[in-house]
Parts: C-alpha cells; structure tokens; sequence
C-alpha cells in the first residue's frame, strides 16, 4: 500500500531537471546514512574490545565519537558527493587549498579571543577564580596532549554534520536563511543532553551554530568553523579550566570556583550558559554577517563552479 502511494507522487518532487534526486532529499537521507556508519563503527569497536568499554572511560568513549562520526561523515560525504552531486569531494570545502591554513589559523584566534571576552568580565568580577594550579608540568603536557587528541575530532566531527553535507544541499535547495535558522537550532537541541544544561545554553548554542554557519557561508570552508570550534572548546576545557557544555576534563591545569548566578556564569555548564555569551555572539555574528574580510579562496571557487 505504501509502496503504491509513493509510485503515485509525481517524480519531480524527487528528481530534479537533470535527473538528480533533489538536494534537500539528498540531505536527509545523508543523515540516515551517517546514523548508520556511526552505528556500524561503534558496533565494530564493541566487538573488538567489549560492549562495557563505551561506559568505562567517558572520555576514551568521547574520543571514540570524535573519530568514529568524522571518519562516518568524511565517508558518507565522499559518497554523496560522489554519486549523487556528481562533483568532487574538494566541494565539501575540507582539503588543503590556498588560503585553508590561514582561515584555520583565524579561526583558532578567533575562538580563544570571543571565550576570553566571555570569561574575563567574569575573573575581573570575582565570579571565577583561579585557586592555584592542579597539575606539575610532566602531567599538565601529557594532559594537553591528552585535550588536543580529544578535543580536535569532536569539533571536526560537529561541523562536518552541522555545517557539511546536509546543510550546504538545503542552501543549494532552499537558500541560506532557512538551513542557517534549522541546522543551528538542532545544534542546540542536540546539547540538550549534555549535563547541567539550561534554556540559556541551549539558546547559546544554537547561536554559535549560526555563527559557524555564517563563517562557512563567507568562506565555503571548513577550516574556519572547525578551528574556531576546536579553539573554543579548548580554550574553556583546558586553558581556563572550566566546563565545556557541562562536560568536565579529567585533568586541567588550573582550580577554579565560580560564585554568582547562574544565567551570569552559567554554572556546572560553563560559560556558554552565560548571558555575557549572548552578548559576545550577537555582536560578533552582526560583524561576520556584514563584513567583507572574508571571502571565498579563489581555488576553491574554481572547484564550487
């Protein structure tokens, strides 16, 4: 029966003009597909090392996310692309074109220097202190070590999903509004599950993923995302010892207590549960919406068309 309903709608609401599926219905079933090649990795790793080890460690298992969902949506992109969009996988904006290394590298500045506006308001006020160091310097560089290890492919594996694929096939499909106010508040919705969260850290969050939307949409890269990404969380979980989105290092380098409200510190959550964060990121999201600093790489361009 459902069969004959879906031989019944008209092809064009699937195939476009060239006679590709159209791109709003290859974003969706990327999804299931990524959901899929997550799953057959986790089954794989469990298979091989016990189904108790994801809960043993929560980092080791994070660290598995990390690596499992960016090989996952690397592959089902290079699929995708490949045999639905029919281009190159350079398209995605991942490869080491002219200029990648110099967004990477602003986008890491730009991540530790909007936290530091977040956090330094704070430590002028007393509401975070920094109460001596935790760690000697043998264990505090085997923890860094440790952070960046941990830390880069959860953020590349994050913009690969959120700001890959799936959202620049809806801005072909649909224009950059809509994918921008979508994708960025199921980023928020999708930290929901992090410990200690708020409706301010979800509303947070869902604001940062416009941000990165916006540095892809001037870049079509995902240098500059995914560097400000990593140096965001990096600068919060290790540099200034604080909780990313609820989620505690084991070993940081320094001891901090917070005081004050929660909407102003954001709490257990870290700072992006802070109003100072709202302020931050209306700001710098007006600023990269209209300036004209950035702009696409002349190679990668050519590979767009």
């Amino acid at each position: 029966m459902i069969l004959e309903k879906l031989k019944a709608l008209p092809v064009f609401l699937f195939l476009a003009a060239d006679g590709r599926v159209r791109p709003a219905w290859r974003a969706l079933v990327f999804v299931f597909g990524y959901g899929a090649l997550v799953a057959l990795g986790f089954a794989g790793v469990i298979h091989f090392v016990g189904e108790e080890w994801p809960r043993a460690d929560f980092e080791v298992g994070l660290l598995a996310n990390g690596f499992i969902g960016l090989a996952a949506g690397c592959l089902a992109s290079w699929v995708f692309i490949r045999a639905f969009d029919r281009r190159s996988f350079r398209t995605l904006g991942l490869w080491f074109y002219a200029g990648w290394g110099r967004e990477l590298a602003l986008g890491l500045l730009a991540g530790a220097g909007l936290l530091t506006l977040v956090v330094a308001p704070l430590v002028l006020a007393g509401r975070i202190e920094f109460t001596g160091a935790k760690l000697d310097l043998r264990t505090a560089l085997r923890a860094l070590a440790w952070a960046l290890f941990l830390l880069v492919p959860n953020a590349a594996n994050e913009e690969v999903l959120f700001r890959g694929y799936p959202f620049q096939r809806l801005v072909e499909a649909w224009g950059p509004v809509a994918p921008v106010l979508g994708l960025s508040a199921l980023f928020g919705v999708a930290h929901l599950s992090n410990p200690a969260h708020t409706w301010l850290s979800t509303a947070n969050t869902a604001l940062v993923g416009i941000f990165l939307a916006l540095m892809y949409l001037k870049t079509r890269g995902l240098w500059l995302p995914i560097g400000f990404h990593f140096a965001w969380n990096f600068a919060m979980g290790f540099g200034y010892s604080l909780p990313v989105s609820g989620i505690v290092l084991g070993a940081q380098p320094w001891a901090t207590a917070l005081g004050g409200p929660l909407w102003l510190t954001g709490g257990n959550y870290g700072p992006e549960g802070s109003v100072l964060t709202t302020g931050v990121f209306v700001v710098a999201t007006l600023w990269l919406w209209r300036t004209r600093r950035l702009g696409v790489s002349p190679v990668l361009a050519k590979e767009l068309g």
